[in-house]
């Protein structure tokens, strides 16, 4: 695919509008880069409830743990240049570890803390701080939980995801750099990629979205305060955009001549360890987290949970796409939306019909939102007010100018019966006929006595 269609776009947008109306979030961010282009950068709901404050794309997220793939990247560059290697212990740039109790610390190394597999504890042994219970660590602190706590696991023997790990990253960087963690990302990526949305911490002049808890039993959300991350800036301290996101993300694309040679991408990109339990499946790298599309697809990313806030970002190996979800409350699914988006424009594809672009239109009645779009592989009807609008897709076949029919789909509904249209002089869909009943076109899902201009 060498650019993502409009109309692929069109839709991606009329559905994230649709599913912002129904589906109950504040607020989420959608971008859409392809080959390092942003082709798509929008935003449906609110910054802020109490204030009913529309969000904008300059409105910044905690982005949290996406965080990590920075550090890695940094990380990268100075072994790129010299400053440090990988498989280099960590005691080596941190000699206050080698004193440790835990003897293991010894055989800790760089590539380990990277891949979370040298055994360190995640959030230390006071980790009330994610839930507002005092604040994040400060340098002092941390290296004494960090005395304090013994190994989990052996070293390089199991997957064991830390933000203590990648703490210890951020003070390598600024001992084998000279200088602070943030002015070096700050010089080294953000600047040269143009990341004027980004910051390596959250400070009060930056115009952050406001993070919502899960529905409480009233279904009421609490508002949180915003945070800042000491020592762990490096693991979760990050602010951005979806816009900045996937214009970082397409940087770290083999051949893309940005912040990295192709060999330590490579080197990145190279699963350590597999991932597989109730939660996940799929691999991790250095700094970044791999999966598998159910076509086959290499995905490579990171996704990120902070108080309030939840984001997944995916880059497409195999065709340059890279998608960003950011959402301002923490029972929400940016996951699912990211391979959703990813999975539309590979329905869309290149190929477009005019005659079947007729019968296109959104139909409701009291059950649900039921719509018609042209796809690559012809006309398919979707229940189009879900986060996996293609699940359950019907195929659909033209028999005249005013009539289709469903040839696949669900043995319960209505497999092999016939859909009547209804269009007005401008030869547009203002209604369908399924079974008798009548459903009328609606651009908002919600249902209407009188046909809405869908077009």
């Amino acid at each position: 695919m060498k650019s993502i269609p409009k109309r692929t776009l069109k839709f991606i947008d009329s559905w994230l509008t649709l599913r912002s109306q129904w589906a109950r979030w504040p607020g989420f961010t959608v971008a859409i880069a392809k080959d390092g282009e942003v082709v798509f950068n929008k935003v449906y709901g609110l910054a802020n409830i109490e204030h009913n404050e529309t969000l904008t794309t300059d409105h910044l997220f905690h982005v949290a743990s996406h965080s990590k793939t920075f550090t890695a990247t940094a990380v990268m560059q100075l072994q790129e240049r010299g400053k440090l290697r990988i498989d280099d212990l960590v005691t080596a740039y941190l000699p206050w570890l080698a004193q440790h109790s835990d003897r293991r610390w010894r055989d800790v190394t760089l590539r380990q803390l990277l891949s979370h597999s040298a055994g360190v504890i995640r959030d230390g042994q006071a980790s009330g701080f994610w839930q507002f219970q005092g604040e994040f660590p400060d340098e002092d602190e941390f290296k004494q939980q960090i005395v304090q706590s013994q190994l989990v696991f052996e070293p390089n023997s199991e997957f064991k995801y830390s933000n203590f790990g990648f703490g210890l990253l951020g003070l390598v960087i600024e001992r084998t750099s000279g200088k602070s963690y943030a002015d070096f990302v700050v010089e080294n990526i953000i600047t040269p990629l143009g990341l004027t949305q980004t910051a390596t911490e959250y400070s009060p002049e930056l115009r952050m979205a406001t993070g919502y808890s899960r529905f409480d039993l009233q279904q009421q959300r609490r508002p949180f305060q915003h945070v800042t991350t000491g020592v762990l800036q490096s693991a979760t301290g990050f602010c951005s955009t979806a816009h900045d996101l996937v214009k970082f993300f397409a940087a770290l694309q083999i051949g893309s001549s940005k912040l990295l040679s192709d060999a330590s991408k490579r080197e990145m990109q190279h699963p350590s360890w597999q991932v597989a339990d109730e939660a996940n499946a799929g691999s991790y790298g250095l700094g970044i987290d791999m999966a598998k599309a159910k076509d086959g697809k290499r995905l490579v990313g990171h996704s990120g949970g902070y108080p309030g806030f939840v984001g997944r970002t995916w880059s497409r190996i195999d065709d340059g796409i890279t998608v960003s979800v950011l959402a301002n409350a923490y029972d929400t699914a940016p996951g699912i939306v990211t391979n959703s988006i990813l999975g539309i424009i590979d329905q869309f594809g290149d190929v477009s019909d005019k005659n079947r672009r007729k019968f296109e239109a959104r139909f409701v009645n009291d059950y649900g939102v039921y719509e018609v779009v042209d796809t690559a592989k012809g006309l398919r009807g979707l229940w189009s007010n879900d986060w996996q609008p293609f699940n359950m897709a019907e195929e659909l076949e033209i028999v005249d100018d005013v009539t289709v029919k469903i040839v696949k789909g669900s043995r319960f509904n209505y497999i092999g019966e016939l859909m009547k249209y209804e269009f007005d002089t401008k030869n547009k869909p203002f209604a369908m006929h399924r079974s008798g009943a009548k459903n009328n076109v609606s651009r908002d899902g919600d249902v209407n006595d009188e046909p809405q201009d869908y077009n």
